[in-house]
């Protein structure tokens, strides 16, 4: 099945994807696809429970590679669909351990404290199963690692103005409230005191298995701004370094497990997503601050086209091979967004 112009458009690195599509008892494509065949090969390629509450997703995804909407995938549609289908056929995988550290387990901002009453010492077991197991291309660890005057704290509140039109103000504020500071101008949930640098609570857990080669992301060290995500603080502008090492290692699919469900595992869901990594967060792997704001991360991760799943199904695709239609999708969006306008298509 694989013509000699699928060799040079697919290359020497995506020799796989050729044998995989030449087991295909297809008629003869001439690098033309049509939707019937594309079907049957994300029947091969998909798990096939998650094709049959998605049917909907693979007409997508073929309608994304369809610009000219003539129902073949030809000539520079045909490419993309190549390089497609060799990144959901082989895959570089991470998986992103958000701040399993002690102040949010045993220290002065423990979820077994807050409205949810988790216990963060429950996700320590299975993601070492996912370290010791799973064979990702890279797993990353992330810490806060704030500043002992850092805007965040409660506890500083006196050290910073509040907005005039800020709705709580000093006198009235208590742990957990949002202000609104005057400078810089920022909203701003009041956090006790947490992942002071350099201290006991900053340390990622006793019992967390560190893998060997993994890297470490420590983020919110500016006082003036917060950093939930991994990817960015708060500002949305000023960058961490964790995309330069996905980028190193040519990542593509990011697994983001850790604490706070709703808090910075939310955050750095949502910000993987909107840069275009097909992603999933690992729901046994999570403990969160708030029940209700757990519950709606989970649905807002989904909406933005992200896989709410679990560590044996991660140890699956990881491991077996297997490969999630609601990952791939999103990637094909992701894909079709840049390739397709950079070509002039």
């Amino acid at each position: 099945m694989e013509s000699s112009s699928n060799k040079s458009i697919c290359g020497d690195k995506r020799r796989t994807v050729g044998e995989f599509l030449a087991q295909f008892d297809l008629l003869e494509l001439d690098d033309n696809l049509n939707y019937e065949n594309f079907c049957l090969i994300c029947d091969k390629l998909f798990m096939p429970d998650e094709i049959e509450q998605h049917k909907w997703r693979i007409r997508e995804i073929f309608r994304l590679f369809d610009v000219d909407k003539d129902g073949l995938l030809k000539e520079e549609e045909y490419k993309i669909f190549c390089d497609w289908a060799r990144v959901i056929h082989k895959p570089v995988s991470a998986l992103l351990i958000v701040d399993v550290q002690n102040d949010f387990i045993d220290g002065s901002l423990s979820l077994r404290e807050c409205e949810y009453k988790q216990d963060g010492t429950d996700v320590v077991e299975p993601i070492n199963r996912l370290v010791k197991n799973g064979r990702f291309d890279k797993i990353i660890y992330s810490l806060d690692w704030h500043p002992d005057n850092h805007i965040s704290f409660y506890e500083n509140l006196h050290l910073r103005e509040l907005h005039p039109e800020s709705e709580v103000t000093k006198e009235n504020a208590k742990l957990f409230d949002k202000v609104m500071f005057a400078d810089p101008c920022v909203e701003q949930t009041l956090w006790p005191k947490h992942c002071v640098m350099n201290t006991w609570g900053a340390e990622l857990h006793k019992d967390l298995t560190v893998a060997p080669g993994s890297e470490q992301v420590r983020k919110g060290q500016n006082p003036e701004i917060d950093a939930y995500s991994v990817f960015f603080d708060n500002s949305s502008k000023v960058e961490t370094e964790l995309q330069n090492i996905l980028r190193k290692s040519a990542v593509t699919h990011v697994y983001v497990c850790g604490l706070a469900y709703d808090v910075c595992v939310k955050a750095t869901c949502m910000d993987g997503l909107r840069l275009g990594y097909a992603l999933a967060v690992i729901d046994d792997c999570c403990r969160g601050v708030n029940s209700n704001n757990t519950e709606a991360a989970k649905k807002l991760i989904c909406e933005n086209g992200g896989l709410v799943t679990n560590s044996d199904d991660v140890l699956a695709f990881v491991n077996d091979g297997k490969r999630s239609l609601v990952m791939g999708h999103h990637y094909a969006k992701a894909m079709t967004s840049s390739s397709l306008s950079a070509n002039g298509v």
